[in-house]
């Protein structure tokens, strides 16, 4: 996870300056897999995100005072046992849980389209942390994957599923869409002239050998 959206997920403004030590120790010995951690690389952490250390020779008076935090050598500390137990019951999921993916709405609005199926929320996240990442052949070949999802649903929906299907299989996707631009019933909008586009990104990002997907193409 990166550290903005760990930053976001704690609530890192809301805590007090003790508490941001904690939680960014935390971080700071999960991604770097590591027992200990150096003081001033904690508090040029919290500068850097914009959470600076007002005082930090009070600072390290609350360390010493805290029972969530052991001295190892000057300016070196570590999360007492106790200290990461309480912290990994809240946030180890963050690091380890497969099943979450951290996303916004970087390319899909995940207000309008997540919340009606499961299957699809995953997919509409994966589509935006791929594009959030630069990686934009798996999000292309994502969201080809949810443009056909969706497109088969409002068949499913207005109970013509069985115009996109051949001996009771769904048809390819270049069938689905050559049918459904000119398919009265399901009426589509304005943008039916922009699925064949959606439809061939995502195909050149799977299937075509020299050819990468890059952000000006969406």
């Amino acid at each position: 996870m990166e550290l903005r959206q760990y930053v976001a997920k704690v609530d890192l403004a809301k805590q007090t300056e003790l508490g941001k030590v904690k939680l960014i120790a935390y971080y700071y010995c999960n991604t770097e897999a590591k027992s200990t951690f150096m003081l001033n690389e904690v508090t040029t952490i919290l500068r850097d995100i914009g959470h600076p250390i007002s005082n930090v020779s009070r600072l390290k008076s609350y360390l010493s005072k805290s029972k969530d935090f052991r001295k190892i050598t000057d300016g070196e500390y570590m999360l007492t046992p106790v200290a990461k137990e309480n912290l990994s019951a809240n946030y180890a999921e963050l690091f380890f849980n497969e099943d979450i993916i951290v996303s916004d709405s970087e390319l899909l609005d995940e207000t309008l389209f997540c919340g009606k199926r499961g299957f699809l929320d995953k997919l509409i996240k994966q589509v935006n942390h791929c594009y959030d990442h630069c990686c934009y052949d798996a999000a292309a070949v994502c969201m080809r994957r949810v443009f056909e999802i969706t497109l088969i649903l409002a068949y499913e929906n207005l109970g013509i599923q069985n115009e996109i299907k051949k001996d009771g299989e769904y048809v390819m996707l270049e069938k689905i869409v050559a049918n459904a631009i000119n398919n009265p019933t399901l009426a589509i909008s304005r943008l039916r002239k922009e699925y064949d586009s959606i439809r061939e990104i995502g195909n050149y990002a799977a299937h075509r050998v020299l050819y990468n997907t890059r952000k000006k193409r969406y």
